[in-house]
């Protein structure tokens, strides 16, 4: 089987982890911050369906996934079975782990398999990666700006 891994670099946002969940799970507002994934229709809860709409570079993509895991403040799973289990899966986590009250870092996963993963690896995976790289400094900025706000 043909398998591949698309990953961010922990990024350390100076906010706490909490804040950086909440911004993660309010899908109506995901709009106003993230560049990558521009809406998405879910609730969050295990086995939920999570309607997404990704800009792959300028191509629009709107894929479907159920969410695996959601253990607040610290990881956020979904995935996808495409065609069949043989043809493409994909699985994307994100993680927040906490530094303190004030500090965290955040990184994301997305591991595709199966016999289709070469072709996407190689249409997708520089686009995925860099929406992945803007969403986190989307979302650092976000999650630092509400943080400011709280304290002062």
């Amino acid at each position: 089987m043909f398998d591949f891994v698309v990953e961010t670099r922990p990024l350390t946002i100076d906010a706490p982890a909490e804040t950086v969940w909440d911004i993660l799970t309010d899908a109506p507002r995901y709009g106003e911050w993230n560049p990558f994934t521009t809406r998405i229709e879910t609730d969050f809860k295990t086995g939920s369906p999570v309607h997404a709409h990704v800009l792959l570079g300028r191509l629009p993509v709107n894929v479907t996934e159920h969410t695996d895991v959601a253990e607040p403040p610290t990881r956020l799973t979904w995935s996808s079975v495409y065609g069949s289990r043989s043809l493409l899966t994909a699985s994307k986590t994100q993680i927040v782990n906490s530094l303190g009250p004030d500090r965290c870092t955040y990184h994301t996963t997305d591991v595709m398999a199966g016999l289709l993963a070469p072709i996407v690896r190689a249409l997708f995976a520089r686009a995925i990666l860099r929406g992945f790289e803007e969403t986190a400094d989307a979302l650092r900025g976000r999650a630092e700006t509400l943080h400011a706000h709280r304290v002062a």
